[in-house]
This record gives C-alpha cells, sequence and structure tokens, in this order.
C-alpha cells in the first residue's frame, strides 16, 4: 500500500513540477555532431610569439549554444588580454555578451609547466611544447531547463605554424612524425628535431602498441600522440590529462625497463576511473604493476627483472590511504606496484588463470562511484569469487603482503591489461634515473582543466529534491549491503 501511495506521489509531483506546470523557460535540444547544442565548445589556437620566449599567443574561440543563458571565463595567471569580441571584463571575469554565439578572446600567456619532478613544457626559440592547462579558460556559466552542458576544449595550430596539436597537449617547431596502426587506431611519435631520442623509434612504437592490444579495460582512443619532450626537460613521463589521449615522455627515456615510462603513460590515457583521495595510489600503482607485466611479456625484461620489480622491499609499511604519512612520494609506486602484484596473483590462484586484476579495474571503470578501500576490496572478491576483503584491506594499508611471483610468470601475462580525468588529474612518471626518490619529490595532481563551476537556476524544483533523496537512499542502501 505504501508503495502504492508513494508511486501515486511522485506520478502527481512529475506533473506539477514539469518546465510547463511551472512555467519555467526551456529550449528544445538540438543536436548536431557527438554533442549538439549542449556543448560549450572552446577552441584554443595557438601561435608562437616570434619577438620572445617563454610565452604564447592564444586565441580562445567559444562557441555558446542557445539555452546556455549566461557564460563568464577567467584567464590563467599571468594573463595579457589584447582583444575581446563579444565579452567584457566586469572587473573580475571576462563575460560572454548576452547576444553573442561565438566570442574570441585573444591573450598572451607563459609556457613552462613545472611539477616536483621538474619542468615539463617550455617556449624556447626554435620550439614550444605545452599543455591545455596551461592556456585553458576557466569557465562558469548557466542554462536553461535541461541537460548540463558540456565543457568541450580542444588545441590548434595557427595557419603557418608548423607542429602537432593533441588534445591536451601541443608542440610547435622542426619535428617528424611516425605513426603506428594499431586495430585500426592511430600511435603517433611526435620528436622534435631539438631532442636526441634514446631508444630507437620502432622500439618505443613496439612498447606502447603491445600495451594497447593487450589492455581491455578503460578508454581505447582512436588516435594516441606520444610526444617526446626534449632531452633538457624533466626526466621521465606526464601526461596532462587522465583518460585523454596524449602523453609526454622525455627523449632519454629507454624501453627496456620494469618501469618503462612509455607504457606508464599510455596506461593513464586508459584511466578513467576516480578515487577519492585515500585510494589515489590505485593510479600509479596499477599503472606501473602492468607496466612491469606488460615490458616483460613483451620480451623488453627477463623474469629476474620483472620479479624484482614487483616483489620491491621499498615503502613496504606505508600506509598506501594516508599519503601524509609517507616517508617519500615512492610508495604510490613501489608498494603500489606491490600490493597490485600480490592482488593479481591471489586473483589467478582463486580462478585458475581466467581473471587478473585488469577485470577488477574494468569493474570499477564501469561503475559510477568514486572508488573508495571499501568498494575496492568489495571490486575485488567480486572479481574472484571469494572473499578477500581482509586481504586486500591489510594489503593496502598494512606491510605490503607476499607476492606469488610463480603465479605471475607461470600464467600468460599477455592477457593481463590495465585500466589505468572536465577535471582529471594529472600523472607523472619519475624517470627510471631517479627511481630513488627522496622526501622531497613527492608528486602533485594537478586540474588538467579549471573544472568549470556551474550555476544552476531556474531547475531545482521539487522533483529535483525528490530526485536528491533517491540517489541519497540507494547510496544508503548500497553501504548497507557491503557491511
Amino acid at each position: 500500500m505504501r508503495t502504492q501511495l508513494f508511486a501515486g506521489l511522485v506520478c502527481l509531483l512529475l506533473v506539477c513540477t514539469s518546465p510547463v506546470a511551472l512555467g519555467v523557460e526551456s529550449t528544445p535540444q538540438v543536436r548536431g555532431g557527438a554533442d549538439g547544442d549542449s556543448s560549450i565548445t572552446v577552441q584554443y589556437t595557438i601561435d608562437r610569439e616570434p619577438d620572445q620566449t617563454g610565452q604564447v599567443r592564444v586565441t580562445a574561440t567559444i562557441e555558446r549554444p542557445r539555452h546556455v543563458t549566461g557564460l563568464s571565463v577567467r584567464t590563467p595567471a599571468e594573463t595579457t588580454v589584447h582583444q575581446a569580441d563579444g565579452l567584457h571584463f566586469d572587473g573580475d571575469r571576462w563575460r560572454v555578451s548576452d547576444e553573442a554565439g561565438t566570442a574570441r578572446l585573444t591573450y598572451t600567456v607563459p609556457v613552462g609547466l613545472s611539477t616536483t619532478f621538474g619542468q615539463r613544457t617550455a617556449d624556447t626559440r626554435n620550439w614550444t611544447l605545452l599543455a591545455r592547462q596551461e592556456v585553458s579558460l576557466h569557465a562558469r556559466w548557466r542554462w536553461r531547463v535541461g541537460p548540463r552542458p558540456a565543457w568541450n576544449e580542444s588545441l590548434a595550430l595557427a595557419p603557418g605554424q608548423s607542429g602537432v596539436a593533441g588534445s591536451t597537449a601541443a608542440y610547435i617547431g622542426p619535428h617528424e612524425t611516425e605513426t603506428r596502426t594499431v586495430d585500426g587506431d592511430r600511435i603517433t611519435l611526435v620528436v622534435p628535431a631539438a631532442s636526441d631520442l634514446r631508444p630507437d623509434r620502432a622500439a618505443v612504437l613496439d612498447s606502447i602498441s603491445h600495451a594497447k592490444r593487450v589492455s581491455t579495460a578503460g578508454t581505447d582512443h582512436d588516435h594516441t600522440r606520444v610526444f617526446v619532450a626534449p632531452n633538457e626537460l624533466a626526466p621521465g613521463g606526464y601526461t596532462p590529462s587522465n583518460g585523454e589521449s596524449d602523453v609526454i615522455v622525455n627523449a632519454g627515456e629507454p624501453v627496456r625497463s620494469p618501469v618503462n615510462v612509455w607504457v606508464h603513460e599510455y596506461r593513464h590515457t586508459r584511466q578513467t576511473f576516480e578515487t577519492v583521495p585515500a585510494m589515489d595510489w590505485l593510479s600509479e600503482g596499477s599503472a606501473d604493476y602492468h607496466t612491469a607485466a606488460l615490458t616483460y611479456s613483451a620480451g623488453g625484461v627477463d623474469t629476474d627483472q620483472f620479479r624484482e620489480r614487483v616483489t620491491t622491499e621499498r615503502h613496504q609499511t606505508a600506509d598506501l590511504t594516508r599519503p601524509d604519512s609517507w616517508d617519500g612520494p615512492g610508495a604510490q609506486y613501489h608498494k603500489g606496484t606491490r600490493v597490485v602484484a600480490a592482488i593479481d596473483a591471489r586473483l589467478r590462484q582463486a580462478t585458475d588463470g581466467s581473471r587478473t586484476f585488469e577485470a577488477v579495474l574494468d569493474r570499477l571503470t564501469r561503475q559510477g562511484e568514486r572508488v573508495t578501500l571499501a568498494l575496492f576490496a568489495e571490486t575485488v572478491s567480486a572479481v574472484a569469487g571469494d572473499d578477500l576483503d581482509t586481504f586486500v584491506r591489510r594489503a593496502v594499508t598494512g606491510t605490503a603482503p607476499p607476492v606469488s611471483t610463480d603465479t605471475l610468470t607461470e600464467h600468460d601475462l599477455r592477457r593481463s591489461g590495465s585500466a589505468d580525468t572536465t577535471g582529471r588529474r594529472t600523472h607523472f612518471a619519475p624517470s627510471v634515473d631517479s627511481a630513488a626518490t627522496s622526501a622531497g619529490d613527492e608528486p602533485t595532481h594537478s586540474v588538467a582543466t579549471g573544472r568549470p563551476v556551474t550555476d544552476r537556476y531556474g531547475e531545482w524544483t521539487v522533483l529535483g529534491t525528490l530526485g536528491m533523496l533517491s540517489v541519497l537512499l540507494v547510496r544508503r542502501k548500497r553501504r548497507r549491503k557491503r557491511l
């Protein structure tokens, strides 16, 4: 009886809170392309400044759909605005004029992104390597009743510029490219003339191609761009936006290594799961473990090198859920790798090799919740078909468990992949030569693009309240089931 009464109440509210009943203005959606009229698109066209180094000129072209009733942007730090069409400055932000469907803002902005591991991008006399977040606008908007508009960003090069623009990184200057087609998708290696590439180009593409063929979880991009960073920039690698298709790897990084940075950064392009801060280690730990496994299965390292990597004792007592307690940033790379290796071995043992850690990542990617330790342990148990909750929790928060390396080397590791965020985290891989990190080398997480803050007017109704209550009830039910 209660269920019938509740259903009747919901039906009544659906009628009473509809846009027509409330008198809220609503614009019919017009779809065009992938996102149609519902997306706000901005293209950053990059031009080098011939008379000065250290900065670039950017023209941001903003296309606002009709149902977005208010849109304002803020430029990156130390920006100089040169021209504004269809926008006006209010002393704090640039606001798109009410009548403007297309607006343009031209500005110069510094280039030279540095992380704790060193400088990743630069603008020099002869070349420019940049990440999209260095030139991106930070936006806020309002819209009428309807789905939340997406904020879609892209990079382009100004006419006359020689280079390559990806989705989250771009290079301008003398260069060569080499492209490999894998299962109908492309991997493009962008090699600046200013770089001295240590491994053979074919070896780099072979290594990434193998990783692509084996990986099944996460996003499989139709075009992955690997920007080779000139040797003078920081060693190691850098992924400007997790889950996106661009990576930057220093030209000096080798391929035949259990910490193969080329593969490590590729793994990050497939990571689309989101974690709570206590589980951030999973991104690096899973990427590093599968890097070792894939390089081993491809013949890049021998069995002893693989075993040494996945059984490392470094940071073995670190509580991975408490990064503030670590004695150095390597915990997520070293203990994280060992924990994932131990879990992978347990899964293979429990399922006679039919399921691996790849299945865990696949499930975490497909579910819509941020990954907590409880959800992680629950997912591992579900994949294993056995209760591994205690094992997983102790492995993550206590001393690192032993790793059955025989299980890992006996089974076909070629079946072992990984799924290694807009506002996705940025990821770094330390150089092979700097694997012995110090306490002062803690990596930082930065935002790939300014996550737009949306102002939502004209659509918070009683129905919206009911929807929120429904979500909370479902989440509470899920938590009880886990307990």
